[in-house]
């Protein structure tokens, strides 16, 4: 008996810990469109130049993105678990679904922010803008 109330107990745990599809296709509403950097500090924790920040823009389909700075261009894909506190972001570069970029992020109106641990790190608990953590701001074009 005590068995299958633990594992009761477990399977509605797991099931109370993931999104609805109807939460994530609300918080992906939010994601859609273009959007231009108005910050960044990459993992080196280097402020970007006003230049490079100026050329780094993101456009964003469903869960689909891609990301040009400049002459280089970045594309993949991204999950959303606006039910976690921060909320949770993991990005998945080419056609990849191994080893996420794993971060949080919070959009407020026009504007979001994240932030991502290195590859393989552990996610970040709050917005870091130091080494070993990538910070990005986004304003979205109108």
């Amino acid at each position: 008996m005590r068995h299958t109330i633990f594992a009761l107990l477990f399977v509605g745990v797991a099931f109370a810990a993931q999104p609805s599809d109807e939460e994530v296709k609300k918080e992906l509403k939010a994601f859609q469109g273009k959007w231009q950097a108005t910050a960044a500090q990459s993992f080196d924790g280097q402020e970007q130049s006003a230049v490079e920040i100026e050329l780094t823009k993101i456009e964003i389909d469903g869960d689909k993105f891609t990301m040009k700075t400049g002459s280089l261009t970045v594309s993949g894909t991204f999950s959303v678990d606006p039910t976690k506190k921060p909320k949770e972001i993991n990005v998945y570069f080419g056609d990849g679904k191994d080893n996420p970029l794993k971060g949080i992020y919070e959009i407020k109106g026009d504007t979001r922010k994240s932030c991502f641990a290195l590859p393989g790190k552990e996610r970040p608990t709050e917005f870091h803008k130091k080494k070993d953590f990538q910070y990005l701001e986004w304003q979205k074009d109108k």
